[in-house]
C-alpha cells in the first residue's frame, strides 16, 4: 500500500511543468538551508578545505548556490519519470559525440567516467545520439530501499541503457567485448579499499578513488573519456566529451587519474554544483 501511494503521487506530481516544479524547489532548498539545516557543517567544511584562498563570503554565496541546486536536482530527477523526449532534448545540449562513434566504429568500447556534477539522471539523454546496435550501459549502486530503487531503475532506463549492478558489471561487460558497448561510471564514489595505489591530491585533500572502470576497460582494450557535464542556466545543460590521455603512465590507474585532474578543472570553474553534502574525506 505505501509503495502504491508513493509511486502514485511521484507519477502525479512528475507530471506537472518544469516551471511549477522549480518552485517546489526553491521551498525545498529553502528547508535544507534555513531550518533543517541539512549538513550544513559539513558542506561549510569540504568547502573551507577545498578552496582555502576564498573568501568566507564567496564560500557562503557557493554555499547558498549549492543548496539552491540540491533542490534543482531533486524535481529534476523526479520530472523524468514523465519527461518528453523532445522536452529533455531540448535541456541537454550533447557535444562532440562524434568522437564516441569514432571509436565505436573503430571496433573499441567507450567507458565513461564521470562525478556527481550537473544533473547526472539527465545524462541517459546521450543514448540516442550513438551508433545502431550499441550498447549502452550504466553502472549503478542498488538502494537499500526496494520500492526507491525500482523508481531509480524506473528512471534511470527509460531512454534504453542497460542498469547493471556494480558487481555484476565485469562479468557483464567482459562477456560482451566483442559487442560496441558504451558504459557510465560515476566515478567519484568514496571506495571501500584504501591504498597507495588508489590515492591522489584533490581539491587540497588526499582523495581515494575507486578504480573498477579501468580494471575493466584496460581488459577490453577500451577507450576512456570524461564526461563533462555543466549548467548552463536552470534546467538546461550541456555535456561534452573528451578523450582521457594520461600524462603519465608511471603511477597506478593513469586514466582514471587523469579524469580527476579534468574533473577538479569543472569543479574550481563553477564548484557549486557538485555534492558537497557527502561525507567524502570522513577519516
Amino acid at each position: 500500500m505505501a509503495k502504491t501511494i508513493l509511486t502514485g503521487f511521484l507519477s502525479i506530481s512528475s507530471r506537472l511543468p518544469l516551471g511549477v516544479l522549480y518552485l517546489f524547489a526553491d521551498f525545498i532548498s529553502f528547508v535544507l538551508y534555513r531550518l533543517v539545516k541539512y549538513r550544513r557543517k559539513v558542506v561549510r567544511k569540504n568547502l573551507v578545505e577545498s578552496f582555502p584562498d576564498k573568501e568566507i563570503s564567496e564560500i557562503k554565496k557557493i554555499e547558498r548556490e549549492f543548496y539552491g541546486y540540491l533542490g534543482d536536482q531533486i524535481v529534476e530527477t523526479l520530472k523524468l519519470l514523465h519527461i518528453s523526449d523532445k522536452e529533455l532534448r531540448k535541456r541537454i545540449q550533447v557535444n562532440n559525440f562524434e568522437v564516441i562513434n569514432k571509436t565505436l566504429s573503430e571496433g573499441r568500447n567507450a567507458v565513461l567516467l564521470m562525478g556527481h556534477y550537473g544533473n547526472w539522471e539527465w545524462v541517459q539523454e546521450i543514448c540516442r545520439y550513438f551508433l545502431p546496435e550499441t550498447y549502452m550501459a550504466s553502472i549503478y549502486h542498488p538502494l537499500s530501499n526496494k520500492t526507491w530503487d525500482e523508481i531509480f531503475l524506473d528512471i534511470r532506463s527509460r531512454w534504453g541503457a542497460h542498469i547493471i549492478p556494480m558487481k555484476r558489471a565485469p562479468r557483464i561487460l567482459l562477456d560482451k567485448r566483442n559487442f560496441p558497448w558504451v558504459c557510465g561510471f560515476i566515478a567519484d564514489h568514496r571506495p571501500h579499499q584504501k591504498h597507495e595505489n588508489n590515492c591522489l591530491e584533490f581539491l587540497n585533500h588526499k582523495t581515494w578513488f575507486i578504480y573498477g572502470a579501468e580494471e575493466i576497460g584496460e581488459k577490453v582494450g577500451a577507450d576512456f573519456f570524461y564526461l563533462e557535464m555543466n549548467r548552463v542556466r536552470r534546467g538546461c545543460y550541456s555535456i561534452c566529451f573528451h578523450r582521457l590521455i594520461p600524462e603519465s603512465k608511471k603511477l597506478p590507474y593513469p586514466y582514471t587519474r587523469q579524469f580527476w585532474k579534468e574533473f577538479e578543472k569543472t569543479l574550481k570553474n563553477a564548484p557549486a554544483f557538485w555534492l558537497w553534502s557527502h561525507k567524502r574525506w570522513k577519516n
